[in-house]
């Protein structure tokens, strides 16, 4: 299963200069988000051509709605409002991500902070959180409280690569609760701290929930 790649800050985009940016309480219509997309990308690819000696063709918006990454961007709308599987939406916004951010030369790629501010950001966002479900995702703050840590730890391993983050409507970084979950009982295994029967107390917790 594709995941998403962890906020990280840079200084080198703007995010005046990011495309298909809408203000931070501004709403945006999907459809003219995907078009604007679309043509980017169909933008980008001509001149990719043409730096090659490649001259591309320019299709239509409709065969650009049509094309495998039309789709991708239209089931990524679609998340948040239908019956769509979770796997299908990571593997769709790890692709779509994938192609609008990895540099060309690039191994590996990270997702900059300022894309989170764009609304095609806030769609892959808003799709991501979908996937994990009610109460599956937790602030900063409430993570480092259930570990016993400075929120600043928990930041840092979000901007490490450590624990994976997607943003709330806010542009907050959330982390799953289950990679919270699993940290405390490794350090609660690690630190010998043990109740009852030797059962951990999470498990405890678990099992009564159960």
């Amino acid at each position: 299963m594709r995941e998403f790649a962890n906020l990280f800050s840079t200084e080198d985009v703007a995010v005046a200069e990011a495309p298909v940016v809408r203000g931070a309480d501004g709403p945006w219509d999907d459809d003219e988000v995907i078009d604007t997309v679309l043509r980017l990308v169909a933008d980008h690819h001509r001149a990719v051509g043409a730096a090659i000696g490649k001259r591309s063709f320019s299709p239509s918006l409709a065969e650009l709605r049509q094309s495998p990454l039309g789709q991708d961007l239209r089931l990524l709308t679609l998340a948040a409002h239908g019956d769509v599987s979770r796997d299908q939406v990571r593997d769709t916004a790890g692709r779509v991500t994938d192609l609008l951010l990895r540099p060309l030369a690039a191994e590996e790629m990270v997702i900059p902070v300022w894309f989170w501010s764009t609304a095609i950001g806030r769609i892959v966002a808003r799709a991501a959180r979908v996937t994990y479900g009610d109460d599956a995702l937790m602030s900063i703050d409430d993570a480092a409280d259930r570990l016993g840590i400075a929120p600043e730890l928990v930041a840092g391993w979000t901007t490490d690569g450590a624990i994976m983050s997607i943003p709330d409507e806010a542009g907050r970084p959330l982390v799953p609760r289950n990679v919270i979950e699993r940290r405390r009982t490794i350090a609660r295994e690690l630190a010998g701290l043990r109740i009852d029967n030797g059962e951990d107390v999470l498990v405890r917790e678990t099992r009564l929930a159960s």
